[in-house]
């Protein structure tokens, strides 16, 4: 018998983001951190989350390609921080 204290861990769900969402994400998003430091200010993961209405606390995604800032077209991935639109 398991301590009551602990609680099951949740299983890790995998999301494998294909091209057409990931031109949505983008569409979310102003900028990157590298171009604009200063706003970029939350996760590109969060804008995922909120796109796909995924639990932020057992979703891990797979970006089939990487995400492009729309302002400077550097790579954007999953832990880049990015200004919201």
């Amino acid at each position: 018998m398991a301590p009551e204290f602990l609680d099951p861990v949740p299983e890790q769900i995998v999301l494998r983001i294909e091209p057409a969402t990931l031109r949505k994400a983008e569409g979310l998003i102003k900028s990157c951190e590298f171009c604009n430091s200063a706003a970029a200010q939350i996760a590109f993961v969060a804008v995922l989350d909120g796109l796909t209405g995924s639990d932020p606390t057992v979703t891990d995604y797979v970006l089939e390609v990487p995400a492009r800032c729309p302002k400077c077209g550097r790579d954007i991935l999953q832990n880049t921080l990015v200004e919201a639109a």
